[in-house]
């Protein structure tokens, strides 16, 4: 769990005990959150087997607030580990531009590429703080959306084990396409 409650430095401290310290670029700490720019902030934080689920049932949450919608057919990466060619499988929670508003959408894909995905239905670029919490668990890939009704897809997906480091607010290569998210992030959490 990122606190994200920093009011200096570049390191983003994992508050879970497993030690997954994150490096933080460009952002600006405010003891309550992150400010992320849209064009080169974001945090990454090394690999390690605790982000690693395997087969076992997890959630991945982001608290956050933006009043900047992506651009059309665009999206943001609030957080992920891993990317559609990674060997090894990826999961990821975005704000995705979808029919002129701001939605959550849930990806989780299995080493074997078999993937799940939900999308919440509120808009999220509003100004006002919202926690999307994405879990997968034997049966399906549910969202749910603050502390809205939740939203599942139905489905089993295998092992989900990379090597790719975990980023949160864009991806972790960072560069043109990175899907740099504009706003404040205030938590993140695997579990």
């Amino acid at each position: 769990m990122w606190q994200l409650d920093e009011t200096s430095g570049s390191t983003a401290f994992d508050s879970s005990g497993n030690g997954n310290d994150g490096t933080a670029f460009n952002v600006i700490m405010d003891g309550s959150g992150y400010q992320f720019d849209g064009s080169s902030s974001l945090v990454v934080v090394p690999t390690s087997p605790s982000l690693n689920p395997g087969t076992d049932a997890f959630s991945f949450s982001v608290t956050f607030q933006t009043s900047v919608p992506p651009g059309n057919g665009l999206d943001y990466d609030l957080m992920r580990k891993g990317l559609t060619t990674t060997t090894g499988g990826e999961y990821k929670v975005e704000i995705l531009q979808a029919n002129g508003k701001a939605r959550a959408l849930c990806v989780v894909k299995d080493s074997a590429k078999k993937a799940l995905q939900i999308r919440g239905t509120t808009d999220l670029a509003d100004g006002r703080v919202h926690t999307i919490t994405c879990s997968r668990t034997s049966s399906g890939l549910t969202v749910v959306v603050d502390d809205l009704a939740p939203r599942t897809k139905t489905g089993s997906t295998g092992t989900i084990s990379n090597s790719a480091p975990l980023s949160i607010g864009a991806k972790s290569e960072g560069g043109p396409g990175a899907d740099w998210f504009n706003g404040e992030i205030l938590q993140a959490g695997v579990s």
